[in-house]
């Protein structure tokens, strides 16, 4: 398999930079001039800053509550605490009332110039009917995602591809659900599933990721299947290695490690610079 090593080499060098800086470890917690210099997410994404805050705030306090798939989608949908922070857990559902303040929130922001969002999960295109504010699109995107789970909520036995099916909707696809499910494994509605190891949905730069090692071109399409089974059978090498990866932390991996393959070998940058606090030492 083509660039086995470097996915070896990314998962435990990537992992050994988070611990020493977890530790408070001066710079360069790396001697890759591509790892020191550009961001990637960590091997495990319940490691992230974002995920934490998320998973602390929202999801461990309202753990077996039914309103966690509506807070998860929304947590993605903004994916920034700050702006989480001031809008609140939907404890009450997806009312009248929070949606007035889930509008508000997002204008009193625009009018303090802060930032409200990221733009690491997008919703898909044409949800717009023209001359509307970002909020405005996403609040209809939930509006149709919360009607449609309410005909067929998830439950606790559910499939992950089950669970995935059920938020997906208009502005939510493939990938957005997957992202929303990689939380909601992490409630009481989906901590038992049965495919909780195994199941995955297709992502672009994953996609990518797999592309390289089997030496095929970058952007060459795979069926969902063939994805799901290349996606596990990475994650078993992982496992022989003494990495313990679920499917979706396997994929992370290999949509990080896309980004370093390009760079590495094929002139590509990543798109963000790591920016830390304290000058670099390392050339």
């Amino acid at each position: 398999m083509k660039h086995l090593d470097d996915l070896m080499f990314w998962v435990v060098e990537r992992n050994r930079i988070r611990e020493l800086k977890e530790a408070g470890a001066p710079r360069p917690w790396t001697k890759d001039s591509i790892l020191h210099h550009y961001r990637f997410c960590n091997v495990k994404r319940e490691d992230d800053t974002v995920t934490q805050w998320i998973h602390s705030n929202w999801l461990k306090p309202n753990y077996g509550e039914p309103t966690v798939v509506l807070g998860m989608t929304i947590a993605r949908m903004v994916n920034l605490p700050e702006t989480l922070e001031e809008l609140g857990f939907p404890h009450g559902g997806w009312t009248t009332k929070y949606v007035r303040h889930f509008l508000d929130t997002f204008a009193s922001r625009r009018e303090r110039k802060l930032k409200s969002w990221t733009s690491a999960y997008m919703i898909t295109g044409g949800y717009s009917e023209g001359g509307e504010t970002k909020e405005v699109i996403i609040a209809r995107v939930i509006d149709r995602c919360n009607g449609k789970l309410h005909e067929n909520w998830i439950r606790q036995g559910d499939t992950l591809a089950e669970a995935a099916d059920k938020i997906k909707s208009p502005g939510i696809g493939d990938f957005l659900s997957g992202q929303i499910i990689a939380d909601l494994k992490h409630s009481k509605l989906l901590a038992d599933a049965t495919d909780w190891w195994e199941w995955c949905a297709v992502g672009p730069g994953s996609t990518a990721g797999l592309n390289y090692l089997h030496d095929r071109p970058p952007l060459k399409y795979l069926p969902a299947p063939q994805f799901m089974k290349e996606v596990n059978e990475v994650r078993l090498l992982l496992r022989d290695a003494g990495v313990y990866l679920d499917a979706q932390n396997t994929q992370n991996c290999l949509c990080e490690v896309s980004k370093y393959i390009r760079t590495k070998y094929y002139g590509g940058k990543p798109k963000a610079a790591y920016r830390p606090a304290a000058p670099d030492r390392l050339g």
